[in-house]
C-alpha cells in the first residue's frame, strides 16, 4: 500500500504526521511511503532522514496526491486539497469537520472520500489515543503561554504565575477537566499558581482532586460558576470538547467584559469554534489580540509551537493504526478496527457522524 506524507505550509504549520522512524514501521512491512520534500524539515527531519529509512521523497504535492492510497495530513482538508484528491481516496488528518465549510463536506461526498479525523478516533473504553497525547502536550504549554503574556511588557499586567512571601500568586481558572484541563492544572500548580478548575463531570473533577489534592479547587461548572470565577482570574483556560460537534459558547461577551483588564484567555476549543463569543482563530506568527480589554490566545494548531516533540509523539501513536490499514486493507481496517471506525467522518463519501446533521443538515 502507498502512504503519502504531505508538506503542510498553511497557518504556520510545522508538524508532520509520521517521522522517519514511523515511516520505517510501514516500509519494513512492504509498504511504500512517499514524502513531499520539506514535510518534516520544521520538525527537525530532513528529506535525507526519510530517504535513509527507505521512504521516497517527491517534489510536488500533486505527485503525493496522485500516487498515494492513504494521505497523511495535519491540517484539515480544504477545497484546494479536494481539487487534488482522487475519487475514493483515504485521508487521515485533524479535520474538525463540524466547523468546515459546506463546500468541503459536499466535496468529500462527491469524491467518495474516506476521511478519518484523528481528533475523534476512539478506543472501546471511550479514550481517544491521539487526542489524549496531543492534549497532554497542549496542557503543558498553557503556563508557558500564560506566563509570557501575563508578565509581558508592554502588553501584560506584569504578574508572575507563582508567588513570593507577601505576594499572592496568579489566579488561574480552567474551564473543562478533560485531558487538556488536567494537564494544564498540573503544570500551573507546579509553578505555584492558584488553580480553580470547573466541569459538570464530577468524576473528572474527583480524579483531578485525587491527583492534585488541595493545591487545586474543583467547582461544578454551571454558567453562574463560570461567570463568577473568570471575573477574578488572571488567566482563563478553556478546554471544552463536544465530540465531533461545534463547541458551545459557554463564555459570553458580557462575561469577558467583566474579566480583569489585560488578563489572559487561552481558548483551546477554538479549532471547534471556540468556547468564548470573543474567540477567533489566530496564527503562531501573530497569536494574540485584545478584545474587551482581555488578551486572547486562540491558536488552533497550538502544539505546532513544539513541532518536534509533537511530531514524534503523534507518529508513535498513529503508526499502530497505519500498520493495521496496511495489513488489513482500507475497507477491512475501517470496519474491524474500533478506533479507526469511530474516527470516520466519511466512508466512501457517506456521512458517518450523525452529529454533523447539526452543521450540514444531511441525513445518513
Amino acid at each position: 500500500m502507498n502512504f503519502g506524507i504531505l508538506h503542510e505550509s498553511r497557518l504556520n504549520e510545522k508538524r508532520v504526521c509520521l517521522t522517519p522512524r514511523g515511516a520505517t514501521s510501514l516500509i519494513t512491512r512492504g509498504h511504500t511511503v512517499f514524502v513531499e520534500s520539506g514535510a518534516g524539515i520544521l520538525s527537525g527531519f530532513s528529506d535525507q532522514d526519510y530517504t535513509n529509512k527507505g521512504a521516497q521523497v517527491v517534489f510536488s504535492s500533486d505527485e503525493i496526491y496522485g500516487r498515494s492510497d492513504v494521505l497523511l495530513k495535519i491540517l484539515p482538508v480544504n477545497e484546494e486539497c479536494l481539487d487534488l484528491m482522487l475519487e475514493g481516496q483515504t485521508v487521515i488528518t485533524f479535520q474538525h469537520l463540524s466547523v468546515s465549510s459546506p463546500a468541503v463536506f459536499k466535496g468529500l461526498t462527491e469524491k467518495k472520500i474516506t476521511l478519518v479525523g484523528m481528533e475523534i478516533m476512539e478506543e472501546e473504553d471511550g479514550s481517544r489515543p491521539i487526542l489524549h497525547i496531543m492534549s497532554e502536550l497542549a496542557g503543558q504549554m498553557a503556563p508557558i503561554i500564560a506566563g509570557n503574556y501575563l508578565g509581558r511588557d508592554p502588553m501584560g499586567r506584569g504578574v508572575l504565575l507563582g508567588s513570593v512571601p507577601g505576594v499572592a500568586p496568579a489566579s488561574v481558572v480552567i474551564v473543562g477537566a478533560g485531558m487538556v484541563g488536567a494537564s494544564a492544572a498540573k503544570a500551573f500548580v507546579g509553578l505555584g499558581a492558584q488553580v480553580h478548575i470547573l466541569d459538570k463531570n464530577i468524576e473528572q473533577l474527583r480524579r483531578i482532586k485525587n491527583n492534585l489534592g488541595d493545591r487545586v479547587t474543583t467547582i461544578y461548572g454551571n454558567q453562574p460558576a463560570v461567570a463568577r470565577t473568570i471575573a477574578f482570574a488572571d488567566v482563563v483556560v478553556t478546554s471544552i470538547l463536544d465530540r465531533g460537534a461545534q463547541t458551545p459558547h459557554i463564555i459570553t461577551r458580557e462575561m469577558v467584559k467583566k474579566m480583569k483588564h489585560l488578563s489572559v484567555l487561552i481558548d483551546y476549543s477554538v479549532d471547534e469554534g471556540g468556547a468564548s463569543e470573543t474567540s477567533r482563530p489566530t496564527l503562531l506568527s501573530d497569536p494574540v489580540y485584545i478584545d474587551e480589554g482581555v488578551i486572547h490566545y486562540c491558536v488552533p494548531n497550538i502544539t505546532s509551537g513544539i513541532s518536534r516533540t509533537t511530531s514524534i509523539a503523534l507518529s508513535n501513536v498513529l503508526s499502530k493504526y497505519l500498520i493495521q490499514i496496511g495489513e488489513m486493507g482500507i475497507d477491512k481496517a475501517m470496519k474491524d478496527s474500533h478506533v479507526l471506525n469511530k474516527g470516520l467522518y466519511t466512508l466512501g463519501g457517506r456521512n458517518m457522524q450523525p452529529i454533523l446533521n447539526r452543521s450540514f443538515g444531511i441525513k445518513i
